[in-house]
């Protein structure tokens, strides 16, 4: 028995590592590696041991809670329990199974590495991609006749991994003081990031940063980070479409919630398009015409609304909408996996596809689970930062982890994808766990 706890310590040792790598290359892979560490927990027994320090951790209980109470949502939803949405959220169980299992801490370090090597082998296959314009293995589905830098995660998961890295890279700076290699392993993110399309890596880490800069405690390292950044987006902004393309877009997206178009101005985008789309060369003064004498053609436009067309208004519109249904179940929420039932049925004149969620986890929660729900989920967040301000080791990279989540959950259900689900439970096993090298029923909690 003895022996396969060592043996299997081992396994768990090496799955752990394999976890960084796959976790930004392969959701098949990784959902491998997740299975194998279920297998792991269940054959190395111990199970009173385990659920102990599950519930005695408060980091894990608030997890096991939350978990429990959308299992429970189900009863008044009157949704089967065996759906897409109880899949993807199951993966919050990794998180007490890793904090149970047992590793060596060399490997848990390790880990740290394995994952920026992922990320490598995705900058270096973005850029073979954006060279060849390969369409294989890519992520497909969003900005597909966009040219851009594309890794094998989907834009808006690429760039919170890279940003997520870079933070990771620069507490690597100040831990081993080797500041010229990861300074420049962290400029390469950077690029990658600025040119990823994923608007809330960029945003993030700009937000962010701060807290890092802080913590260097040397002004010419902190001065010269600037410089490097400012110069790294000028050059971009000038150098590459994607990033360039992507701010004037956001721009205008939000100079079009602030002054829609008048019907004047929407009859003449109509009439620019039509004319761009026409193969016998007819003028945008022709459409303008040919519109302005059919009052039908008129008052479609008129109905137009552009300004809820582009990314940002389409998010603005989901969110504004999804506060009237709040109202109508704040406590306990109209159930898991009904959001998009209630919404595309209350709202079905407003979409021109089915609406799957809020872009924006908390909404998303509060209108599934209602205010409790939110709360519960919360207490996740606020464990994991109560622990870093009690403990004596304050690096930002801990603080950073739960605060970078709570931001991006504000733009989409990123604690409910695969890919930054598993990204979530895995660094909080390797910041906030306490694991030793012994064995886990001498540890505490």
């Amino acid at each position: 028995m003895k022996s396969l706890q060592i043996n299997l310590q081992d396994l768990n040792n090496y799955l752990l590592l394999l976890f960084g790598f796959f976790i930004s290359v392969s959701i098949y892979v990784t959902d491998i590696i997740i299975l194998l560490f279920c297998l792991s927990w269940l054959i190395s027994g111990n199970f009173r041991v385990k659920i102990k320090s599950t519930l005695t951790n408060p980091i894990t209980c608030a997890t096991i809670c939350f978990f429990f109470y959308f299992l429970v949502s189900h009863i008044w939803s009157n949704e089967n329990i065996f759906n897409t949405l109880t899949q993807k959220q199951s993966l919050l169980l990794l998180l007490p199974i890793l904090y149970t299992l047992k590793f060596n801490n060399k490997y848990i370090e390790k880990t740290k590495y394995t994952f920026l090597i992922g990320l490598c082998v995705n900058i270096l296959f973005s850029i073979i991609q954006y060279v060849t314009q390969l369409k294989h293995l890519i992520k497909t589905g969003h900005y597909d006749e966009e040219v851009f830098a594309r890794g094998f995660l989907d834009h808006f998961d690429y760039s919170i991994f890279l940003c997520f890295g870079i933070f990771l890279i620069l507490s690597l700076v100040i831990k081993h003081k080797k500041h010229i290699s990861y300074l420049l392993l962290a400029s390469v993110f950077f690029i990658a990031l600025i040119n990823s399309y994923g608007r809330i890596g960029i945003v993030g880490f700009l937000i962010f940063l701060p807290f890092c800069l802080v913590t260097l405690q040397n002004s010419k390292y902190i001065y010269f980070i600037i410089t490097i950044i400012t110069l790294l987006i000028t050059i971009s902004y000038f150098s590459f479409s994607p990033f360039k393309n992507r701010i004037q877009n956001t721009i205008h997206s939000v100079q079009l919630l602030q002054n829609p178009p008048s019907l004047e101005e929407k009859i003449k985008l109509d009439a620019i398009y039509l004319a761009k789309k026409d193969s016998t060369k007819l003028t945008q003064e022709h459409f303008e015409e040919q519109i302005l004498k059919d009052r039908v053609w008129i008052e479609n436009i008129k109905n137009k609304k552009p300004q809820y067309e582009t990314s940002l208004g389409q998010r603005y519109l989901f969110i504004k909408n999804s506060i009237k249904l709040i109202s109508e179940r704040p406590i306990f929420g109209c159930g898991a996996n009904k959001f998009e039932l209630i919404y595309n049925k209350q709202f079905e004149n407003q979409r021109n596809n089915v609406i799957k969620h809020p872009h924006n986890n908390f909404i998303f929660i509060i209108i599934e689970l209602g205010l409790i729900g939110l709360l519960s989920l919360l207490s996740i967040f606020y464990f994991h930062l109560k622990q870093f301000c009690i403990s004596k080791e304050k690096t930002f990279i801990k603080f950073v982890l739960p605060t970078f989540f709570l931001f991006i959950m504000l733009f989409d259900n990123y604690f409910l994808n695969h890919n930054t689900l598993a990204l979530f439970c895995l660094f909080s096993f390797i910041f906030y766990s306490n694991k030793t090298d012994t064995p886990i029923e001498h540890k505490s909690f």
